[in-house]
């Protein structure tokens, strides 16, 4: 007979000061506390894995946009400040290293960075990469030739990032991890806040400090929790703005924000539609905030670029850039900046005959937000304007929200910060399978069920409103609404399942 069988004090429980492994105590607790609880716990062992997955390669990715200046230096800097080689000189220097290629765009160096002259190129996956050659606005000589992501204008070590963070290089089957892991990590996150508030609420303790006098398995929840604390709001922020960019909840998100008028306003292309490729009528060519295809700018829709960025490339069309401007873009360059725009910023070659360059500030950091100007190709007069000042609420949040995700609202500090978040969260998350794993005899038991009915006896109202908001919540961000669904009904089988046994002696009885 072994030792828990034939002594009683073995069969107590391992951890009397922990109140989850005690029922009667947890039910004393209320049905909320209990249904929190167990949500919490069974999304946190069943989606933690994606959460470790997506925090680890986020840290990396927040930190690329300086690793990024450090691996390609040699590329980026220019032999020296001075501006000594005119713009539409380096462009003809870059055309001869792909004569064959069309110009797409350019972003004129200035304070000692090099220009980059944008081309595209059918054999890259899609209109979201550019062909780039780098040249020295001193010298005027090529100092690099390589693939650009993106209006964020990633370089191949942050587009390798950025996809790792938002497929696992698996294609559109990849996407689902990580929009599984943004649905739910606020849910998660907020449980955990709510529960935490009421137990330091008890016991009359600060919420975000730890336990002093605490051992053992309380005192690792109470580190668990706290950490969790610090850092809600940054995962809240990481919950939105991934949803934003997900593949089916940012579809959502993106039509709700046409329909309630909060698009990023666009300037006009200017060239006939029947010169314009399909699918570019709202800008959402290469720029596409890294593509909308990739991680820095996720979604399908438009919430990340649809306005302020380049225009139809003209590789869309059969127009050559020589005949449709009249002006070269020196001047176009000159015309965008004594109309207020500031470097960096891309140029898009006219998309058509009487079709406008289109100049767009680049995402700068500590700056309000990207304006933009079209130029007349003929006379190089400005011909529509768009301030980012002008902009809908809505759209300088989402701006403002890219920017951030991305590590360039605040430069290093923004990027710190986001690396600080996502380590914090790697390190909540371990504790928390560590807690798991400690409510042995297990492998960790779960909470006690049957709260959800509890609350439906007790506040049918209440309880049936609850449920609906969460109704709605489901519908909004699909792959919430699918995993908590199957969570209920394998929860529900199991209970089913785990009844059968005893069922079956009282009948014998």
């Amino acid at each position: 007979m072994s030792t828990s069988l034939a002594d009683p004090a073995q069969r107590r429980d391992p951890h009397p000061s922990d109140p989850e492994h005690r029922p009667r105590r947890a039910s004393a607790a209320g049905p909320l506390t209990r249904l929190l609880l167990r949500m919490h716990f069974f999304a946190g062992i069943l989606v933690g894995p994606f959460l470790l997955i997506a925090a680890l390669s986020g840290a990396a990715y927040a930190i690329a946009p300086t690793a990024e200046q450090l691996v390609y230096r040699d590329m980026l800097s220019a032999s020296s400040p001075a501006q000594l080689v005119p713009l539409a000189d380096q462009v003809d220097t870059a055309r001869d290293v792909h004569p064959d290629l069309q110009l797409s765009g350019v972003v004129p160096g200035t304070g000692g960075d090099t220009t980059r002259v944008l081309f595209a190129d059918p054999a890259l996956p899609s209109s979201s990469y550019s062909r780039v050659v780098f040249t020295d606005p001193a010298s005027g000589e090529v100092r690099g030739d390589s693939v650009q992501y993106g209006s964020g204008q990633a370089l191949p070590l942050r587009t390798w990032l950025s996809e790792l963070h938002r497929s696992l290089h698996l294609g559109d089957p990849g996407r689902v991890y990580s929009e599984l892991a943004a649905s739910w990590l606020a849910p998660i996150a907020l449980g955990g806040l709510v529960m935490w508030w009421m137990r330091r609420r008890r016991a009359r303790a600060p919420m975000l400090r730890a336990g002093a006098r605490l051992e053992g398995r309380p005192k690792a929840r109470s580190k668990h929790a706290v950490a969790g604390t610090w850092i809600v709001v940054g995962l809240f922020f990481f919950s939105a703005t991934g949803l934003t960019w997900s593949q089916f909840a940012g579809g959502n998100i993106g039509e709700l924000r046409t329909a309630l008028g909060w698009t990023t306003p666009a300037l006009d292309a200017g060239a006939p539609a029947a010169e314009q490729a399909p699918g570019h009528e709202a800008h959402e060519g290469h720029e596409a905030h890294e593509g909308h295809e990739g991680h820095e700018g996720h979604g399908q829709q438009g919430p990340a670029h649809e306005g302020h960025g380049p225009a139809p490339s003209p590789a869309d069309t059969d127009t050559d850039t020589d005949t449709a401007a009249a002006i070269d873009i020196g001047t176009a360059a000159a015309s965008a900046r004594d109309a207020g725009l500031q470097d960096p910023m891309e140029l898009t070659p006219p998309a058509g005959e009487g079709a406008p360059w289109l100049v767009s500030e680049t995402r700068r950091s500590w700056t309000p937000g990207p304006d933009s100007v079209s130029i007349d190709a003929a006379s190089g007069e400005p011909v529509e304007q768009i301030r980012f000042a002008d902009y809908p609420l809505a759209a300088k949040l989402t701006d403002w929200g890219i920017r951030a995700h991305m590590g360039f609202l605040f430069g290093a500090a923004n990027q710190l910060l986001l690396a600080a978040v996502a380590l914090t969260l790697v390190g909540v998350i371990v504790r928390g399978y560590a807690l798991w794993w400690s409510r042995r005899p297990g492998p960790g038991r779960p909470p006690t069920r049957g709260a959800l009915l509890e609350l439906v006896r007790r506040w049918p109202v209440l309880t049936i409103g609850g449920l609906l908001v969460v109704a709605v919540i489901g519908w909004a961000v699909p792959l919430l609404g699918a995993s908590l669904v199957a969570f209920l009904v394998i929860d529900a089988v199991l209970g089913r399942w785990g009844q059968r046994p005893s069922t079956a002696r009282a009948m014998k009885k």
